[in-house]
């Protein structure tokens, strides 16, 4: 679900694969545009912030194999630190981490039994740096949400893919030569529903991110 670069992207990969897919939104303008050059492809609208329409939103598609949370929330635009944001603009943009938490309260008896729940964090979780601690406390909640759920959602399997900075972070600071892309994330999402040994875990897809240079 969600009609970002990274929602479509993996939309895209499940339906060349043959998967029925669903993509949600919370817009129907918006959820309609994006929809447009996907064929085959259905469309639901919701706002999986809020835990009614979230559990609606699984039960009209279901039973399903596999949900991706790949929503956002509201954008935060210049402050990105702890100390520099503001406590309602932290809120607002916290609706990632409740998007995620009442799809996995309503995945349960709605996704199969060996299914999966995937979830969206990022690289600052674990590479903290000067003015992204807003940033990284999020991802890292959302992380700390996968592992947890994992375990008590078993069978079901949870994990969360942790892209770097898509399209942002320059190459050099990368230790692989290859620019970041939505196709990247969307890959590894499709790989973690597809392996059936794979729950309780984050995958980076980084390209090495600030662990060193390439050149």
């Amino acid at each position: 679900m969600g009609t970002g670069k990274m929602g479509l992207a993996t939309a895209g990969h499940a339906l060349a694969a043959g998967a029925e897919v669903f993509l949600s939104g919370r817009s129907n303008g918006r959820l309609l545009a994006a929809a447009a050059p996907l064929d085959g492809i259905k469309t639901l609208v919701a706002d999986p912030e809020d835990p009614q329409q979230a559990a609606q939103l699984l039960e009209r598609a279901g039973p399903l194999d596999h949900v991706a949370v790949l929503a956002g929330g509201a954008t935060l635009s210049q402050a990105y630190g702890i100390t520099n944001t503001p406590a309602q603009s932290a809120k607002e943009s916290f609706g990632r981490f409740w998007s995620s938490y009442n799809i996995l309260h309503a995945a349960v008896g709605r996704v199969r039994e060996g299914g999966s729940v995937t979830l969206l964090s990022g690289s600052s979780s674990r590479r903290p740096s000067d003015g992204r601690g807003f940033w990284g406390t999020l991802h890292g909640a959302i992380e700390a949400l996968a592992r947890n759920a994992a375990f008590e959602l078993g069978p079901l399997r949870v994990n969360a893919v942790s892209p770097g900075g898509i399209g942002v972070v320059p190459m050099n600071r990368q230790l692989v030569d290859h620019p970041g892309q939505p196709d990247d994330v969307a890959l590894m999402v499709i790989a973690l529903m597809a392996n059936p040994a794979i729950t309780a875990t984050v995958v980076d897809v980084d390209g090495g991110e600030f662990l060193g240079r390439f050149v």
